[in-house]
Formats: structure tokens, sequence, C-alpha cells
């Protein structure tokens, strides 16, 4: 089994490099989900031996590669921490010449039901529809937010819940591909504001926008929360867990009364200090919360 991402900017790109490692099967999704979500551009499922599966991704030599294998080890550790039985997988690396990879990246990228409702594709795939079902088109490895993390299935699933009710205001920060912003304007909301730090996030989440015939509804802002001005009744964050506590008060501030919170990048194990950390602000109260793995995802309502 196959799956992957590319888009145009990996064009100039001489060699690639392969990234092989074992993994327990119960963490096999997680970890071919986090290597999607670091830039790779194809993962392959080579074979099972026992309890572990072999995996193999493609990345793009272009200077970043340092920096994803920093980023897998750490992620590799993070899951012998809730596993401790899980030993920490060897990792082989070889280059490949572009010639031997070409376009057939585009063969490995299939579009995913992440919801009920959501269906994501990529531009050069057709699907056929169910009844109720709704395509997000997504360009795959330009920016956070594919569809394939837990965490954005999570936060596509709580913000279902939330716009059941139709005209409500979004705000989405760190938006990344755009993927959140275009859903809440599909699933009914009236205005929706996607904020990033990161200007090529900013380009991306734009084009996703206009691709996917939103931009009436979805505006895309480079900046922090601290330069938004307005408040909405929905806030949804998909960012790291050091900022979700930082910013508390910030989400607070721009939710309006009654308005609720959804917020996800957290880990199951991290789950009740969090919980404790917003609660004690006394402003919000808590409505629930959903897992996926090892990623869970709250959802808080503004009390007054």
């Amino acid at each position: 089994m196959t799956k992957g991402t590319s888009n145009d900017r990996y064009s100039f790109v001489k060699r690639w490099l392969a990234v092989i490692l074992n993994v327990p099967k119960e963490f096999g999704e997680a970890v071919s989900n986090f290597l999607m979500e670091q830039g790779a551009t194809g993962i392959e499922e080579l074979d099972e031996v026992g309890m572990r599966e072999k995996l193999k991704a493609y990345f793009p030599q272009d200077g970043k590669e340092k920096g994803v294998l920093r980023a897998l080890d750490r992620y590799l550790k993070s899951l012998q921490k809730i596993d401790p039985k899980i030993s920490h997988p060897h990792i082989e690396t070889f280059s490949i010449a572009e010639q031997d990879w070409g376009e057939n990246w585009k063969r490995f990228f299939k579009p995913v039901q992440v919801t009920r409702k959501f269906v994501v594709k990529p531009p050069w795939s057709k699907v056929r529809l169910k009844k109720g079902q709704i395509p997000i088109e997504i360009t795959p490895g330009m920016a956070f937010g594919t569809g394939m993390h837990a965490t954005t299935k999570l936060c596509l699933h709580a913000l279902e819940a939330l716009l059941k009710k139709k005209g409500l205001s979004v705000l989405d920060l760190g938006t990344g591909s755009g993927i959140l912003s275009i859903a809440a304007a599909q699933l009914g909301a009236k205005e929706v504001l996607g904020v990033d730090i990161d200007g090529v996030a900013v380009d991306i989440a734009r084009e996703n926008v206009r691709k996917n015939g939103v931009s009436d509804i979805v505006k895309i802002r480079k900046g922090r929360i601290g330069d938004i001005r307005k408040r909405f009744d929905g806030v949804v964050a998909n960012i790291d867990l050091r900022s979700l506590r930082r910013m508390r008060i910030a989400f607070f501030r721009h939710l309006r009364n009654r308005g609720c919170l959804i917020l996800s990048g957290i880990l199951e194990k991290e789950k009740e200090n969090f919980i404790q950390t917003y609660l004690e602000t006394g402003f919000l109260r808590f409505v629930n919360v959903i897992q996926e793995e090892e990623w869970v995802c709250f959802t808080f309502k503004k009390i007054h």
C-alpha cells in the first residue's frame, strides 16, 4: 500500500531521501500521518513481520531533511513514553535520483473520507460522493492540514457539531492549508477568518480557499491573535500545546458570549492538566473531549 503528497515546489528537486523504519502495527497509521505532515512525498507500507510493519517514506533533499529526521526521532521517543515496551526503531536512509521518482507521487495520494461528511481530495483526483458528503480540495504537501492527521480530523468533527447552527462566525487560528476554514464555510458559517504567522501557509490557504469556491465567506490573513479585534461565535486552533496554554486568555477575549472554543494538538497523557489550565480561568466551561489515536480535541464554551 502506498500513499503520498507533493506539489510544484518540488519540481526543482534533483534527489530524494528515502527513510525506512519498522514500527509496531498499532502505531503504523500514526507514524504514517506524522511523516506526511512533515512533508513526505510518498509513504509505502512494505511488509509486516510479526507485530511490526515496515514503512518507507520519501522526502525532497532540499536542505530540510535533517530537521525532518530530528522531528521523527523526537516523535518516536514520544511514542515510547506512551508505551515503554516499544523499542526505538532503527532508521535507514538513502538517496534516490530524480529520474527514479518523476511524477509518480500523484498516484500515491487518493481521496480520503476524514469524517462522515467530509472527503479530502487532491486537485487531480475525481471522487464519487455519497449523499450528504462534502468534498474539500487540498493540494497535499504544501502546509499542515491535509486531513490525514488525527488532530485535523478531530477538529473537523468538532466543527460539524458546532456548526449544526448556521450563520455563525469562526476564527481559525494557525490555519495552515486552510482546511478548517474551508470546512467551516461549507458547513454554513457566514464569516470565517483564517490566520497564520507563516506567509507561505497564508498564500497556500488563500489558493485552497479559491479552489473550493468559498472566497466570499473565508478571508485569510497573516498575523497573530493579538492583531485581531473582532469576536467570533467559534474559535478553532489546531496548534502546539505550548501556544495553546499561552493564549488561553486571548482565546477567551475573541469569543462572543456563549461562544465555543475548539482546541487540538494535545496528547491524551496531557488531557487532565490541560483541562484544569483552561477551567481555572473561570471564563469557560468544559463541553466535551474526543480522541483519535493518542491525540485529543477539546470543546469549551464561554460562560458569559
